[in-house]
């Protein structure tokens, strides 16, 4: 360990929050631009709509599961393309969490009353609870985006769907597009093409990986609402219990979402097939 990153771990929290901070903007900013610059080839994010719905055309008259090499090139990209985003998303969240931390140490350490001025007031303790109310929407937006993109790159074909049906369906696409619905709508699981029996697993495969990670953010933000509530009722400051009661109200809310989503997702999956036909009536 370098004598940078020791001085780091040993200096103030104020120190500590400050290179967090500066940290996340970094992080952030290169969540935007790292993705497409690591993983684009003859595709990136300009042109992979056009390749996949030129794909999807060839793929569907082809019949069979094989993807066609101008689709294998646009899924495998989005596969890249959301790995690398959800890395990124990952470390983001990281250091939001650690900020979040060092901040809550800061407050609790100027709120313990050992700084208090003359007239009572603790210096710097006031404008505490609002970075930590900004660095707890990074985290939440970095959760989001860590989820979103796992999906991504566990199920890239479907999650590429959504460009066949964007600024509308005309020529080969739109022809394509009547006869998927068609099958979807008449054809039983064991009279379907191989390739639309790829799509539907996919898709499924697509809302079950959702439908597994919603349940644990689920599960882990009942667990952090209940040792929140638990320091609550320990805590005798004011500002502490207002800052607290507001991080548990955060994680229920968070945790109530995440079990809807899951549930959703849960039926998304064990129904594929009507979930694809919604989505191709325009339901998604």
């Amino acid at each position: 360990m370098t004598s940078r990153a020791l001085s780091l771990l040993t200096s103030t929290p104020r120190r500590q929050a400050g290179f967090l901070a500066c940290a996340a903007g970094v992080v952030l900013v290169a969540f935007f631009l790292a993705p497409n610059a690591l993983a684009r080839s003859s595709i990136d994010t300009g042109n992979v709509g056009d390749a996949f719905r030129e794909g999807f055309v060839a793929h569907w008259a082809s019949g069979g599961r094989d993807l066609p090499a101008r689709l294998d090139a646009a899924v495998a990209f989005w596969f890249r393309f959301h790995l690398v985003k959800a890395g990124v998303a990952a470390l983001l969240l990281a250091v939001a969490v650690a900020l979040a931390v060092v901040l809550g140490r800061r407050y609790r350490r100027l709120s313990g009353g050992r700084t208090r001025g003359r007239t009572g007031r603790v210096p710097g303790a006031l404008a505490i609870p609002g970075a930590l109310a900004l660095a707890g929407a990074l985290a939440l937006f970095a959760l989001v985006a860590l989820v979103a993109n796992l999906q991504g790159a566990v199920a890239p074909f479907s999650s590429l769907l959504p460009f066949l049906t964007s600024g509308g369906a005309h020529g080969e696409l739109g022809a394509t597009l009547d006869e998927v619905r068609q099958q979807l709508a008449v054809l039983p699981a064991g009279e379907r093409s191989p390739v639309l029996a790829f799509m539907v697993g996919d898709f499924a495969a697509y809302h079950a990986v959702l439908a597994v990670m919603a349940a644990l953010v689920a599960v882990a933000s009942a667990g952090a609402a209940a040792v929140l509530f638990g320091r609550l009722r320990a805590s005798r400051d004011v500002r502490s219990r207002r800052v607290r009661m507001c991080g548990a109200v955060a994680t229920v809310v968070l945790a109530a979402t995440a079990l809807v989503i899951a549930v959703a997702n849960t039926t998304s999956a064990a129904d594929s097939p009507r979930a694809l036909a919604l989505f191709f009536a325009g339901g998604w």
